[in-house]
C-alpha cells in the first residue's frame, strides 16, 4: 500500500539570502527601471560633459588661451608664458595670491579652475 499523503518539498537552498525578503514582483520590477534609467541618466551626463576647462589669468600680461576638454586626472600642456612690461613671469598658481604654485609636470586636473600668472618686477 502506497503512502497517499501529498508531500511537502523541502525548502530550496538556492535562495540564500533572498528566502527572508518579502518583496511583490512589481516592486522589483520599479527598482530595476529605475536603475536602469539612473544608469542611462549617468552615461548621458558623462558623455555632455566631456572634459574640465582651465583658465589661464595672466593678470595683466599677455592672453592665453584656456585649455578646453581636459580630461580628470590629466596633466596640463605647458603654455607659452606671457609677457608683461616691467615684470618677469614666475610661474602659474591655483590662486590669486600666488602662494600655490601649479606644476605643470605632477599635478593632475580634479576639476574645472582658473590658474593665476605670477609676476615679479624686474630689477
Amino acid at each position: 500500500m502506497e503512502d497517499q499523503t501529498p508531500r511537502k518539498e523541502p525548502e530550496s537552498s538556492f535562495r540564500g539570502l533572498y528566502k527572508n525578503v518579502k518583496i511583490s514582483v512589481k516592486t522589483l520590477d520599479t527598482v530595476i527601471i529605475g536603475g536602469i534609467v539612473l544608469m542611462l541618466l549617468l552615461v548621458i551626463f558623462g558623455i555632455a560633459n566631456n572634459g574640465y576647462t582651465v583658465t589661464f589669468d595672466s593678470r595683466g600680461g599677455t592672453d592665453v588661451p584656456s585649455q578646453i576638454d581636459v580630461m580628470y586626472g590629466d596633466l596640463l600642456e605647458e603654455p607659452e608664458p606671457p609677457t608683461r612690461e616691467g615684470y618677469v613671469f614666475t610661474g602659474w598658481y591655483a590662486d590669486e595670491n600666488c602662494t600655490y604654485l601649479w606644476d605643470m609636470q605632477t599635478e593632475q586636473v580634479a576639476q574645472s579652475m582658473t590658474l593665476y600668472a605670477g609676476w615679479e618686477p624686474k630689477p
